[in-house]
């Protein structure tokens, strides 16, 4: 994969967590840990912004999906 590949694809994966983190409820807030609680307003302006916050919203939102599409979260067991 070359670098622009790489970069276009980056940047579809950072648009589809922003899209994902448009269709939040309103007034909802996430606790990142001990770096705070954050709206979606503001977890998208760190994923756009690339910083660490916002590479670790990234990386969860992509580990879900990744787990969606394996069916790991539709397992029996784990709907009962």
């Amino acid at each position: 994969m070359d670098d622009e590949t790489k970069l276009t694809q980056d940047e579809e994966l950072k648009q589809l967590v922003v899209e994902r983190l448009k269709a939040l409820p309103a007034g909802l807030k996430m606790s990142i840990g001990s770096d705070g609680i954050f709206s979606a307003k503001e977890l998208i302006e760190r994923v756009e912004s690339g910083d660490r916050i916002g590479a670790k919203i990234m990386q969860v939102q992509l580990a879900f999906l990744r787990s969606l599409k394996s069916g790991v979260l539709l397992q029996d067991d784990l709907i009962s």
